[in-house]
Formats: C-alpha cells, structure tokens, sequence
C-alpha cells in the first residue's frame, strides 16, 4: 500500500515536472505566452488526479465497495471539471477568448495527467481480480 502511494506520488511529480518544463521551453521557443498560470493549472491537474488514485486505493480496502469502484469513478471527470471552473474561474475563465495556444496550455496537461490517473486506477481495478 505504501509502495503503491509512493509510486501515484513519484509518478504525478515526474509527470508533472516535465508538463511545466516542456510547456515553458516550448513557449519560449515560440516567443509566445498565455494570460493564467500554467504553474496553478498543471498543479491541479496533478493533485486532483493523484487524490483521485490515492482515494481509490483505500476503496479498494473496502470489500463492500469492491464491485462499485468502476461505477464510483464515472462521475470523476465531472466533479474535476467543476473543481476546475471553481478554481479558476478568475484567472481562465475569466478570459473571453482563449486562443489556441492557451487552449492547447490547459487541454494537453488535463488529458496526459488523466492518462495516468486512469492506467493507475484500471491496476486499481484489476488488482482486485474479478471474475466475470
């Protein structure tokens, strides 16, 4: 279990370090920028998926919840979505127009962070051994 937490922690890090840093370097190199910090939004993005897995990991010590874990992610993407109107809803959405670069800023982070979050909790899943 402790391994298991390392290795969300570890991973959402590393993942998220090169996000920032590439996100940075690319838009240096392009001379180009956006008008929200990529910082705050890479940041939740990160924690939000790593709450998401850690949480999961201890429903999966719960043996009444063991056949509800795949019914109890669906409503995840939605409650992150709402999580993240709410959290920046000043600085993003706050802004009329996004243009493609700012959209791409927070569209590519959102989708390779809930890549992981849901290989992590697919192994979650499949650890438990169902048979069907």
């Amino acid at each position: 279990m402790i391994k298991s937490l390392a290795i969300y922690i570890v991973s959402f890090s590393i993942l998220f370090l090169v996000i920032h840093f590439s996100q940075d370097y690319i838009l240096s190199t392009l001379n180009s920028s956006v008008r929200f910090s990529l910082w705050d939004t890479n940041i939740f993005f990160a924690v939000a998926s790593l709450m998401i897995c850690v949480h999961f990991q201890f429903f999966s010590l719960i043996k009444s919840l063991e056949t509800q874990l795949g019914f109890i992610y669906l409503p995840t993407l939605f409650i992150k979505g709402v999580l993240f109107y709410v959290a920046f809803k000043d600085s993003v959405f706050n802004i009329e127009v996004l243009n493609t670069t700012e959209e791409l800023n927070i569209l590519i982070p959102l989708l390779l962070f809930l890549g992981m979050e849901v290989f992590f909790v697919v192994k979650i899943i499949s650890k438990m051994g169902f048979k069907y």
